[in-house]
């Protein structure tokens, strides 16, 4: 199970750095339909003016807030799912909505005996503020809750789920690749 869902991650990026590869150049093939950054942002702008939803900018995730991880994630899998002729409506409403928790997940962790209640939970915390503040179809609960699959355990239902779920591994696996990166950076100053 874990080697096909390596092999299924690595195919699905190696296809997105073949299309964007292609959209830089201005070669996309016809039958792609191109992202446009507009089209995103018209897709979300409501979430993204939410009082509520921008609070996640007060909230450390991986190695910056959360409102940047879940903006990362939801373009990510809006470029890939409208390359796929999927739902990219959905995976990128989805996508920004999948970590809406409002707290400090460290925090939380560390007053939990199993160290590990926040990564089963948190899905469905997110759907829960989600449902509170906007209107939530079938597949962008599934995109939510489904989001740490295989942690969960439950496999997501819908392809969409899929490639945010995929799109939310590859971001965590980006952002600290950069964190690493400019740590890197800084000792090597420090050294010279």
């Amino acid at each position: 199970m874990l080697f096909f869902f390596a092999i299924a991650q690595i195919s699905l990026l190696s296809a997105y750095h073949l299309y964007s590869s292609m959209a830089r150049v201005g070669r996309i093939p016809f039958l792609l339909a191109r992202p446009q950054r507009k089209e995103f942002i018209l897709l979300v702008d409501d979430i993204l003016h939410n009082q509520e939803f921008i609070k996640l900018k007060g909230f450390f995730h991986h190695t910056n807030h959360i409102y940047d991880h879940v903006i990362r994630v939801s373009y990510i899998s809006y470029v890939i799912a409208k390359a796929l002729r999927l739902d990219y409506r959905s995976a990128a409403r989805g996508g920004l909505l999948h970590d809406f928790f409002l707290y400090d997940w460290r925090e939380r962790k560390t007053n939990d005996s199993n160290k590990s209640l926040h990564g089963r939970e948190h899905p469905h915390i997110a759907l829960a503020n989600a449902r509170g503040q906007f209107d939530v179809s079938d597949l962008e609960a599934d995109i939510i809750v489904k989001h740490m699959f295989p942690k969960t355990r439950q496999i997501p239902r819908y392809k969409e789920s899929f490639v945010v779920s995929l799109s939310d591994k590859f971001s965590a696996v980006f952002e600290y690749y950069v964190l690493l990166k400019s740590h890197s950076m800084r000792l090597r100053k420090i050294r010279a």
